[in-house]
């Protein structure tokens, strides 16, 4: 369905991110037997609003809303921004130079410029 707004998908370095945010909290809340429901219950909010929280394909969710569910399952979150080495860098050029879609073009341009400044 057409919603008359243009859909970004989500890199492959946010979903890293996502994913890895949700192993830690899924993890933190199987060590501590603390339940979906019992976690809503604790943060005041839904069933359906942690869901789609712990869901490591969604990344539309906001950092306020993941350090909400991090806190409230004891954990803190800390991001570094550090930039790309120059392989790194040298990879995701070559993807450039190779690519024939729009989307990738302009996902990889921002990777490399975030890359080469570390995010600043």
């Amino acid at each position: 369905m057409w919603t008359g707004m243009p859909r970004r998908s989500a890199s492959r370095d946010d979903l890293e991110i996502k994913r890895s945010l949700t192993n830690s909290i899924r993890r933190k809340m199987s060590e501590d037997g603390l339940s979906i429901t019992a976690l809503a219950n604790r943060m005041g909010t839904g069933r359906t609003a942690v869901r789609r929280i712990l869901d490591a394909t969604n990344t539309s969710i906001t950092f306020r809303s993941m350090s909400r569910v991090a806190a409230a399952v004891g954990l803190r979150i800390k991001l570094t921004a550090e930039p790309a080495s120059p392989a790194e860098l040298g990879r995701l050029a070559q993807r450039l130079a190779k690519s024939r879609s729009r989307d990738e073009v302009i996902d990889l341009k921002t990777r490399i410029t975030h890359g080469f400044y570390g995010g600043a």
